[in-house]
């Protein structure tokens, strides 16, 4: 038996055997890619089912939240916002007036700190308003029969 072995034989396999380890960090990085296609798709699908979802809340409004709604427009509340709305309305338009009145602006200014303040205690009770409304929309069934 020969103890010698054929040069070209040992020259294949080198080569083969190079070839493997060039070949792994390859297939290591097709199989990691492959891998993260599949994540995102899976990510995909769940934003997708996530968003459906979440339209589908906004789309549909349950019973106690329309009496809720129904409660917070009667009554004391309109009065209220029609005089925040209009307190907005004298506050903007003394903000204008200062911005165009040359000289002693700090009269207008004082009446615009005055209608801030006023304002303040008006979103105040409205929310006082508010809240009691929740609370008796969310204790009250709502009223079904026509």
């Amino acid at each position: 038996m020969a103890d010698t072995v054929n040069a070209s034989v040992v020259d294949a396999l080198t080569i083969s055997n190079v070839k493997s380890v060039g070949e792994a960090a390859s297939f290591a990085m097709a199989s990691l890619f492959q891998h993260q296609v599949n994540h995102a798709r899976r990510l995909d699908s769940l934003a997708e089912a996530h968003l459906g979802k979440t339209l589908n809340n906004f789309a549909s409004v349950d019973p106690l939240e329309s009496v809720s709604a129904a409660k917070l427009f009667k009554g004391e509340s309109d009065s209220a916002i029609s005089s925040i709305l209009a307190q907005l309305a004298s506050g903007q338009i003394g903000a204008k007036v200062a911005q165009s009145t040359p000289g002693d602006v700090s009269v207008e200014i004082s009446k615009l700190g005055a209608s801030v303040s006023s304002l303040q205690g008006m979103i105040g009770g409205l929310v006082a308003i508010l809240q009691q409304t929740m609370k008796g929309a969310m204790t009250t069934p709502p009223n079904t029969a026509g």
